[in-house]
């Protein structure tokens, strides 16, 4: 039985996020969300692995007004085939009407299992914006509960391609001090990205 449950904690990690075995941090999406300000495109900088994106180049994401909800493009480039591939959806808050205004979100895809993007019910947040000054990063945010160890996952946006170094060091600083998983970020390739659909 133990090495059952071996076996499902390397796999279930292995496909996971970050694994972290200690309680998930008391971190909500930032008060008095901006969402005007926050929409528009977004360059991702540097993020922990995640399946979906395993071999992601110059990933790119969109953010659009749909009313309550957002319009989200999420854009990259397959390293292995050089392709340009996107997916869409929708986010929408996690406690509709929240007098705070927290920029808690429900990410759903299109045409993605288990995901309805069109829902506008509320729920378990799995995309919080932690931490922005709307014109120049984003750090995005979620930590999942399991019953033997929580999984993270984090993203650093910009809204330069290529950003000032200072504010990259600003940022991972910042995230330091939220006890978020720098250590495990990757920087992602924003080089060779002439397959991207102009803006």
């Amino acid at each position: 039985m133990k090495s059952f449950w071996l076996l499902f904690v390397l796999i279930s990690a292995s496909s996971a996020a970050v694994t972290r075995w200690s309680d998930c941090p008391d971190l909500t999406g930032i008060p008095n969300f901006q969402l005007a300000r926050y929409l528009g495109v977004w360059y991702e900088y540097a993020n922990v692995f995640e399946v979906f994106q395993a071999w992601s180049t110059c990933g790119r994401v969109q953010y659009s007004d749909r009313g309550v909800k957002v319009g989200v493009v999420n854009e990259q480039i397959n390293y292995i085939t050089q392709n340009y591939g996107n997916v869409t959806g929708a986010a929408r808050p996690a406690v509709p009407g929240d007098p705070e205004n927290k920029a808690d979100f429900i990410v759903a895809f299109d045409n993605i299992p288990f995901q309805d993007s069109e829902s506008d019910e509320g729920g378990v947040p799995n995309y919080r914006v932690v931490a922005t000054d709307y014109d120049n990063f984003a750090v995005v945010y979620n930590c999942k509960s399991g019953y033997i160890y929580n999984s993270e996952s984090l993203w650093v946006l910009t809204r330069e391609q290529f950003p000032d170094q200072q504010l990259v060091d600003d940022t991972y600083s910042l995230m330091k001090n939220l006890t978020l998983p720098v250590k495990s970020l990757e920087k992602t390739p924003q080089e060779d990205c002439q397959k991207m659909p102009p803006l």
